[in-house]
């Protein structure tokens, strides 16, 4: 018996790792790539245009989790310091064994959320890619701790 639907994962998923969503170019309100940016102009894109949009879509996920969103909420420490550096040790450590089955299964909404909105919104206001072979992935933000 033929199953459609994991037939159909199957294929979606193989295509999500060969291929780069979103497209790389110069983001909306800015004059330069993300590469072409330096420190002060990156900080300043970031402030203006990811930062806004990002925090739209968290507290739409979670109004009250993350009411005070701002740039520590995803670069912790390195906000405080300037560096901004990424990935964040403080951010939840993941597993990417079996397709980050551990996630998925314990917080397959936070995981979703994460996958379908934080991704592209991220590498859509940065003018980036994202997905497992794009600029923008999980490993982005987050330590993977088995990650090859």
């Amino acid at each position: 018996m033929q199953r459609p639907h994991l037939v159909t994962l199957v294929f979606v998923l193989a295509g999500l790792v060969g291929c780069k969503l979103g497209k790389v170019g110069t983001p909306d309100g800015a004059s330069k790539t993300w590469a072409q940016m330096d420190h002060a102009e990156r900080v300043d894109h970031m402030a203006k245009t990811v930062e806004p949009r990002l925090a739209a879509k968290f507290r739409e996920w979670d109004a009250e989790r993350y009411a005070d969103f701002d740039c520590a909420t995803c670069h912790g420490e390195g906000a405080n310091d300037g560096t901004y550096a990424m990935p964040n040790p403080d951010l939840p450590h993941l597993e990417e064994k079996g397709l980050f089955k551990k996630h998925r299964k314990e917080q397959p909404e936070a995981v979703k959320f994460m996958w379908k909105v934080v991704e592209a919104e991220v590498a859509d206001a940065m003018g980036l890619t994202y997905g497992p072979k794009g600029d923008i992935a999980c490993w982005t933000c987050h330590v993977v701790d088995d990650r090859h």
